[in-house]
């Protein structure tokens, strides 16, 4: 609000397979996200940050009691699993699969905003990105354990058509989003020309 005062904001969702016609017509200007569709020509991206993947169970879960839980008892536990469209989750369910691993998903939600409580006050778990659980866990007494599986971080990019690149309004947009979401140590410069 302070640093823009008179820019309004659409925050909207997006399937995989839609994202990139919604930046060529104009009716999305930015793309914030793992998209790896996007991450080719002509479309522009600048890396962001990196996120890493971790569990979350309820403070006193009866069954987890240390900081990094066992492959036996995160297939054993019912699971939580959140599923937005076209989002990082299809990471980690692809390497379950590739690995031969079964669990029992007693909850699918397509939105992070009701897990915090759903986890307090059960005894599922839920496999989220890092900065999900940090949030999660100052909203609930909530503990964050890590993942028995190796999950590779992966980077969280801006992507924009070419179309667009030079309009000041999306430059500007960019640079803000860039100081916003932007970690110094891991931010990459952009792909394809300057911002």
């Amino acid at each position: 609000e302070a640093y823009a005062p008179l820019c309004n904001l659409r925050c909207e969702s997006f399937s995989t397979h839609t994202i990139g016609q919604a930046l060529e017509q104009g009716s999305c200007d930015l793309a914030l996200g793992f998209f790896p569709n996007l991450d080719q020509p002509p479309f522009h991206a600048q890396q962001l940050f990196m996120h890493s993947m971790v569990c979350i169970v309820r403070a006193e879960h009866p069954t987890v009691h240390s900081s990094r839980i066992s492959l036996h008892r995160f297939l054993k536990l019912s699971h939580a699993v959140v599923q937005p469209i076209g989002r990082s989750h299809e990471l980690f369910e692809a390497l379950l699969k590739e690995q031969g691993y079964h669990r029992r998903v007693q909850l699918r939600s397509l939105h992070f905003l009701s897990i915090p409580a759903i986890i307090a006050n059960t005894d599922l778990i839920v496999t989220v990105p890092r900065s999900i659980a940090d949030y999660c866990a100052e909203l609930e007494d909530l503990r964050i354990v890590e993942p028995p599986i190796n999950i590779k971080p992966y980077a969280i990019k801006q992507f924009w058509h070419p179309r667009y690149h030079a309009d000041p309004a999306i430059r500007w947009l960019r640079q803000a989003v860039l100081e916003l979401f932007g970690r110094e140590e891991h931010t990459a410069p952009l792909r394809r020309g300057a911002a």
